[in-house]
This record gives C-alpha cells, sequence and structure tokens, in this order.
C-alpha cells in the first residue's frame, strides 16, 4: 500500500490582472479588494476597488474600479492633501476583536495637465480598513472644508 493520495497537487491559483486604460496591467489577488458596500456618491453601482500604487507617481495613490474600468480615482493621503480635520469614523478604527485596525484616510484629488495643479476635496474623504478589506467615503458636515483646496507641494 502507498502512503499518500493519487491526486494531482493544486495548482496556485492564477494572479488576477486589471486591465485599467489608465493604469495599465495591474495584477492582483483577490485579498487586494478593498469592498465599498454603499459604493460611493457618483458610482453607488461599483462596490469593488483596488488601491493602486505606482513609484513613479508617489505620493498619490489610485482607486480603480474593477466592476468600470474607466473609473479611476487619484487619492492623496489626507495629511498630505491638507486635511487638519479629525475624521470620526469610529466604525473603521476598531475590528470585530477590539484591537486596532489598520485605517487610512485619502483625500480625492484632481490633477491638472502635467501635473502642476492639484486639488484636493476635503468634504469627502476616502476611509480603508486595510484590515477588514472595507471602505467608504464619508461626507463631512463643515462646510468650511473646501471641495478644492490647493494641494502644495
Amino acid at each position: 500500500m502507498r502512503g499518500g493520495t493519487d491526486r494531482p497537487a493544486a495548482a496556485a491559483p492564477a494572479p488576477l490582472v486589471c486591465h485599467s486604460p489608465k493604469l495599465g496591467s495591474v495584477p492582483y489577488s483577490a485579498v487586494d479588494v478593498i469592498r465599498f458596500p454603499h459604493g460611493l456618491p457618483g458610482f453607488e453601482h461599483l462596490r469593488d476597488f483596488l488601491l493602486v500604487t505606482r513609484d513613479e507617481c508617489a505620493p498619490f495613490v489610485f482607486l480603480a474600479s474593477l466592476e468600470d474600468l474607466q473609473v479611476t480615482l487619484p487619492l492623496l493621503p489626507w495629511a498630505l492633501a491638507g486635511g487638519q480635520h479629525v475624521l470620526a469614523v469610529e466604525e473603521f478604527r476598531t475590528s470585530d476583536d477590539g484591537t486596532d485596525a489598520m485605517v487610512v484616510p485619502y483625500a480625492v484629488v484632481s490633477i491638472g495637465p502635467q501635473g502642476r495643479e492639484v486639488a484636493a476635496n476635503l468634504r469627502a474623504p476616502v476611509v480603508v480598513n486595510l484590515d477588514a478589506r472595507l471602505g467608504r467615503q464619508v461626507i463631512l458636515t463643515d462646510e468650511s472644508l473646501p471641495l478644492t483646496a490647493t494641494v502644495t507641494a
């Protein structure tokens, strides 16, 4: 009698690739997907996104939709975009086991020609819980926060 099984070893799953017209081919795995249960304002029908970084674009990060490849939003980390407002999104701050979760806030930005002008929306940050792989865009009620704040280097 032989030990083991006669079944062939399971092959590793093939990497997935998002073929973004704006970012090119982006390899990813299922654990890289950030789920936005309620979508984003203006894109409520889209739920699954990737956070894509490119060394040549740092410090910008891109939120790329897996469901509509035309939708890619440029983001900046909240503090770099000029976000001084303290974000009160407690449901993203802790995980189910009570430990701190890795929560990262971003500002959606618009980038002018040749990247010379960058404006950040400081009234609607995108908040991502990297541990739970969940995100949402928070609409802040503080009307003193600008929708288009000029970002300086």
